[in-house]
């Protein structure tokens, strides 16, 4: 990275918005909404590891900002409120999330890329596992908020399967990425 995107006013607010996850917990403590507190850092933690995994300012603003839309989300009742903005969130976390780990990947594994760079079969199918493993994980923890935090979360089976098959549509999109950012 350049001392030009490090020290741009635009990479200054996207490293920014790497933390706003995090100062939104802060306001949902001192609310007293523990629940929507944890779902904010859950929130944070992503946008840290995209503050680290990316180089690029573009890719950290993004994934940030598609982090603290999902965390906000649960946190206000939009998915509720709005018949389709489950699925359009769950498209578009499980995109972001995966999008980190490929990023990941393709830095840090340079024979991985080479291997996947001309083989796109084999890059949408990685990350359609790899969202596959963490919408699963996702619902799981659905169920488990449910059951022992609060009884406002949605989780009829229909829905979850929507949410698994809207997640890894999402993460198999990633595949299109053939270069780290």
């Amino acid at each position: 990275m350049t001392s030009e995107q490090t020290h741009s006013v635009g990479g200054v607010v996207a490293s920014a918005m790497c933390f706003t996850a995090i100062i939104g917990a802060g306001y949902y403590a001192l609310d007293g909404r523990r629940v929507d507190m944890a779902v904010l850092l859950l929130a944070g933690l992503g946008q840290v590891i995209a503050f680290l995994w990316f180089r690029t300012q573009y890719a950290r603003a993004v994934c940030s900002l598609i982090m603290l839309t999902a965390a906000m989300s649960a946190a206000e009742q939009l998915y509720s409120r709005i018949w389709w903005w489950d699925i359009l969130i769950h498209f578009v976390t499980l995109y972001a999330l995966v999008w980190m780990v490929w990023n990941r990947v393709l830095t840090h594994h340079p024979r991985v890329r080479g291997r996947v760079r001309d083989r796109p079969a084999m890059r949408f199918t990685w990350c359609a596992v790899a969202g596959f493993v963490i919408a699963v994980v996702w619902e799981v923890m659905e169920l488990l908020g449910f059951l022992f935090a609060t009884p406002d979360i949605h989780i009829p089976p229909l829905d979850t399967l929507g949410d698994i098959v809207m997640g890894v549509l999402g993460a198999a999109c990633v595949g299109f990425h053939r270069e780290p950012h």
